[in-house]
């Protein structure tokens, strides 16, 4: 059974942004000023041809798709899986949601690189997805520690985001943590960027994510997987959690003991019945976006706190 751990990033204050800084999405005067400015877009890149054909498709059948118990062992494979874009709801109610999407010229360093260096301001984070991002904050910033690598900046921190998916604002707290934890190898010019998410305005995670970038005779491909209704409520400090009665009762130990064996029957119930649909929709369209300038943006900004 795989679990996840909270961490020192975890456990720190909520960032002071998390309730002062405005959510908008675009971008005002004062951020066009910002180094990295010309490399905003006023509207997301349309989703690559065959994440058209899939959302065409609909729901693909359950027999496609495989929970995260089995993710190490299907992404270590050669080639491509039968669902290699699309989404499904897999008999035991998770809702699996796969992304192919091609890059040319792209490398999975690059992605370490924006893993550890994008979540320090929103600005960084709407590149990425200028139609749905709002906001992103850090449990720790490390930024400006340059003997860490790209992966330790991310590795066992938290990613604070406000983004739209299918129109439906979130506020998720995005948990990364070392591949090793799932079983997946190091790779050499391969990159695995796993995590737990959850919500940020309680202590309750509900899925697992692995973005696996791994090279092509013309850049990369970035495999990413979304495993939906894995519930949990996670040991937080209330500190960590925005304040409120509902945080402090829900980060109590007769809370988790109480909720935990319950979460499993109720959690999927509460999914969108869209949220396979929109999830891939979002992660197609953010990632072809970025890949479209990441080379450049890499370049420019590698090094950089």
């Amino acid at each position: 059974m795989i679990t996840y751990a909270p961490t020192a990033a975890d456990r720190a204050p909520l960032p002071p942004a998390f309730a002062a800084e405005p959510r908008y999405l675009g971008y005002r005067e004062p951020e066009r000023a910002l180094p990295f400015a010309h490399f905003f877009r006023d509207e997301v890149r349309p989703v690559q041809e065959h994440v058209r054909d899939a959302l065409l498709g609909g729901k693909a059948p359950s027999e496609f798709g495989y929970d995260i118990g089995d993710a190490a062992r299907m992404l270590s494979r050669p080639g491509h899986h039968r669902m290699e874009t699309g989404w499904t709801r897999l008999d035991n109610g998770v809702t699996a949601i796969s992304c192919l999407t091609d890059m040319p010229g792209v490398t999975a360093a690059m992605w370490d690189w924006w893993f550890g260096w994008h979540g320090r301001e929103t600005a960084r984070y709407k590149l990425w997805h200028p139609d749905s991002h709002q906001f992103s904050a850090l449990g720790e910033d490390r930024g400006s520690d340059r003997s860490l690598t790209d992966r330790q900046r991310y590795l066992d921190n938290v990613s604070y985001v406000d983004e739209y998916i299918g129109g439906e604002l979130h506020r998720l707290a995005i948990r990364f943590f070392d591949q090793r934890r799932l079983g997946l190898d190091d790779v050499a010019g391969t990159t695995h960027i796993c995590a737990r998410v959850g919500f940020s305005t309680v202590p309750l995670a509900h899925g697992w994510l692995v973005h696996q970038v791994r090279p092509t005779d013309h850049g990369a491909e970035m495999r990413s997987r979304f495993f939906l209704n894995h519930p949990e409520l996670l040991e937080l400090p209330a500190h960590a959690l925005p304040g409120g009665v509902s945080a402090r009762v829900l980060t109590t130990g007769l809370a988790r003991k109480v909720a935990n064996p319950l979460l499993p029957g109720v959690s999927g119930r509460l999914l969108p019945a869209s949220l396979g649909h929109d999830l891939l929709v979002h992660c197609a369209s953010e990632m072809n976006h970025l890949a479209s300038f990441l080379p450049q943006l890499h370049a420019e900004f590698n090094g950089t706190p």
